[in-house]
């Protein structure tokens, strides 16, 4: 599918999105919503969201290493400003871009760390599904079914990283199956799988990937701080709460839609309060929209001062960025910002 078709697959999505969100909410009960919350919850919140991005920014300047962490934060905050702006994602590669411009870390390093990190987010919304899921009201079926999902992806991304870190021996076993299909995919997906291999390889060690991984524990409990602080604006809110509301805004930003998720981020707020607690709609929808657009503008500004802090121009990043996408973006893992 071509750009400008997926643009506008995900402006149709975001508007159909923002129209299921909105259609059982009056504008009066979103305002009523908006002037009773608790404004003083929202003062913890702000605080958490900079505690946050700063150990994003933190845990991503020890995956690639040699790379100052005021240098690591204002080019990550570059990219979650451009991803928020423009469509495809395209922040990651201004983030590497930014990094590769003010240090001596290649690009292909930079976006191989982009991709560890993704993947290490994708196993842990999966996990915290698993984990919430145990105290959402559910069919036992379905709560069992989501902890054999969860545990199945995890241990998916776990021997994904094993695979990789053996990645000589897992391609002479590999060979013998794609050779099956054709001896052309056989290379193209090997060459493929040789390249991810060397990028995790530029990474680093085992070492800085453990350490990866409990900084990303941070990250998440942060994320759900943030959410559960921002709730408690809106309603007497759970950890519960909080937390399915983030596993399920995440999952949900995979699905394509406008920039910044809008529209898609919302509705799978909303309805992670509404379907399984009872919340009251005008509530859960202000809140939805206070929680994401209120983070959103928030690296909005912080992406600014990062361009005027490296010395980049906005159209650079943009630019440079959307130069590079089409040879490959690292994957999303649901919302990145």
């Amino acid at each position: 599918m071509k750009s400008k078709q997926k643009a506008l697959l995900g402006a149709l999505v975001s508007v159909i999105a923002l129209t299921v969100t909105l259609w059982n909410v009056s504008f009066r009960e979103l305002g009523a919503a908006l002037a009773a919350a608790d404004l003083k919850w929202l003062a913890p919140a702000l605080v958490a969201t900079f505690a946050l991005y700063g150990l994003r920014a933190f845990r991503w300047a020890v995956l690639i290493g040699r790379v100052p962490f005021g240098t690591t934060y204002h080019a990550l905050n570059i990219g979650y400003m451009l991803n928020i702006m423009l469509p495809f994602k395209v922040g990651e590669i201004a983030r590497c871009y930014a990094i590769a411009k003010r240090t001596d870390v290649p690009m292909a390093r930079a976006l191989s760390s982009v991709f560890v990190e993704r993947l290490t987010d994708l196993g842990a919304v999966v996990l915290l599904f698993a984990v919430f899921a145990q105290f959402v009201p559910m069919p036992p079926t379905f709560t069992r079914a989501a902890a054999i999902a969860s545990a199945a992806v995890v241990g998916g991304v776990i021997f994904g990283f094993a695979l990789v870190i053996k990645g000589e021996a897992a391609e002479r076993v590999m060979r013998p199956y794609l050779l099956r299909i054709s001896e052309k995919s056989a290379d193209r997906w090997l060459a493929r799988f040789r390249d991810l291999c060397d990028g995790f390889r530029a990474v680093g060690s085992i070492k800085r990937l453990a350490a990866s991984l409990v900084l990303a524990a941070g990250v998440w409990a942060l994320t759900v701080a943030v959410t559960y602080f921002t709730l408690r604006a809106f309603i007497p809110a759970t950890i519960t709460q909080a937390g399915l509301v983030v596993v399920m805004a995440n999952l949900g930003g995979a699905v394509p839609s406008a920039p910044g998720g809008l529209g898609i981020i919302q509705m799978f707020a909303k309805n992670a309060l509404v379907i399984p607690f009872g919340v009251d709609q005008g509530r859960a929808t202000a809140f939805a929209f206070v929680w994401s657009l209120g983070q959103q503008l928030v690296l909005i500004l912080l992406g600014m001062v990062g361009l005027a802090r490296l010395g980049l121009r906005f159209s650079e990043a943009r630019e440079s960025a959307e130069a590079a996408a089409p040879a490959g973006a690292p994957p999303a893992a649901g919302k990145a910002e």
